[in-house]
């Protein structure tokens, strides 16, 4: 079986991706594979959230698509009109699927749209009818020309292989996506470290940041700005400590990095002479 290989961090936001699937399943009818993409339908997008804040703030950039999964929920809520292939990949019946919603309502990742139009349920095919005809991978794939998108074979997904971890998208959903990605998007803490005394930036201050429940730490030091930024870490509630030949220890408790905090100007004060 082959899959999209998905890198977040060579995502240039060109959009090229999108344009070649709109290109080709817009006004095309590739039935029995599928009907014309309906209006404001993106079967491949590029999803961008802002994250931080002020000079701190951040574009993280997710590419979505159906992902094929082996626990498909559009197939049992297809009832038969939703099928795998034998090449692994996930079909809506264009004839079979017309008038069910619940197809487009059951996908956890917002990949199936509703075709009001056709009053039919819609999605990513994987081009799948270019691959029957001898295409070598998807458009999407082929139009990215910074290989944020690769068409690989899943057996050479392996550690040998793997220039990062592979990584699958939201896999508490329990839907074992096929699609894989590296180097997705994690939480960040940034913030400046200054010496209020002398008015002056702080740099080369240690700052750790160590996740409250699982004890991982992760570290960085601040520039000539006093700049820092922690970066990919695990979601959830930190302990950042603060450390500088000739300053006060500090630390800071609870800082939730769910959502990568901007914790502002944090204050050091020089050890008593």
């Amino acid at each position: 079986m082959k899959t999209i290989l998905v890198d977040p961090d060579r995502c240039m936001q060109c959009c090229l991706c999108q344009q070649a699937c709109k290109d080709e399943h817009c006004d095309n009818d590739w039935s029995p594979i599928a009907k014309p993409q309906g209006k404001s339908q993106f079967w491949v997008k590029c999803n961008e959230t802002e994250v931080g804040s002020g000079t701190r703030m951040k574009l993280h950039r997710v590419t979505v698509m159906c992902q094929h999964c082996s626990n498909a929920p559009c197939i049992a809520a297809g009832e038969g009109a939703v099928y795998r292939r034998e090449d692994g990949y996930v079909i809506i019946d264009p004839e079979k699927a017309v008038g069910n919603r619940a197809i487009a309502e059951a996908c956890p990742y917002g990949a199936v749209y509703y075709n009001e139009e056709l009053d039919l349920p819609q999605k990513c095919t994987m081009c799948a009818h270019l691959l029957d005809m001898g295409w070598k991978q998807p458009r999407c794939v082929t139009a990215c020309p910074a290989d944020a998108l690769t068409y690989v074979d899943t057996d050479e997904l392996t550690v040998d292989n793997m220039y990062a971890p592979l990584e699958r998208l939201h896999p508490e959903y329990g839907t074992d996506p096929q699609v894989a990605y590296v180097n997705l998007p994690k939480p960040f803490i940034a913030g400046a470290v200054y010496d209020p005394k002398a008015d002056k930036c702080l740099a080369n201050v240690l700052v750790t940041a160590t996740h409250m429940v699982t004890g991982k730490a992760s570290s960085a030091y601040s520039d000539t700005l006093g700049e820092f930024r922690l970066v990919k870490l695990d979601p959830g509630f930190y302990t950042v400590s603060f450390f500088k030949d000739g300053y006060c220890y500090k630390e800071l408790s609870k800082i939730d990095a769910r959502v990568s905090p901007n914790i502002e100007d944090v204050v050091l004060y020089p050890l008593p002479s």
